[in-house]
């Protein structure tokens, strides 16, 4: 639990740098100079919607690799950024709606499949917790 309090206040780091897609690595950049665990910075680096592949990041001009939350705790705190839109708390298919209008198929899908693995996790659908 401590991981993902950790995370889910430091998930946002690097915007002190940039407010671009860059912001997770540069945030798992700051969070490692500081000494942090790696599970802290592997949180803030694979936050970024339901995570990114390779040739996505490539994409998007970030270091060519994958960005996909592995652990529990960094796919937590990537879905609970998923959910929340500036101030407000949203629902699963506005994100998804949102990120098809953009084109982004393959991310809404893995942002479902996300939900779907974490509210099975939990034994409620993470939209009734509202």
């Amino acid at each position: 639990m401590s991981i993902v309090e950790a995370g889910a206040m430091l998930h946002d780091l690097g915007r002190c740098k940039t407010h671009s897609i860059h912001h997770a690595v540069e945030g798992a950049a700051i969070a490692s100079a500081l000494g942090l665990p790696d599970e802290i910075a592997l949180i803030i680096e694979r936050h970024i919607g339901a995570g990114l592949t390779m040739a996505e990041a490539a994409s998007l001009g970030l270091l060519e690799k994958d960005y996909l939350p592995e652990t529990l705790e960094e796919k937590v705190v990537a879905h609970a950024d998923n959910l929340v839109d500036g101030i407000h708390r949203v629902s699963v298919r506005k994100t998804v709606v949102d990120l098809a209008r953009q084109g982004l198929d393959e991310a809404a899908k893995r942002t479902i499949k996300l939900h779907n693995e974490l509210s099975r996790i939990a034994g409620v659908d993470l939209d009734a917790l509202r």
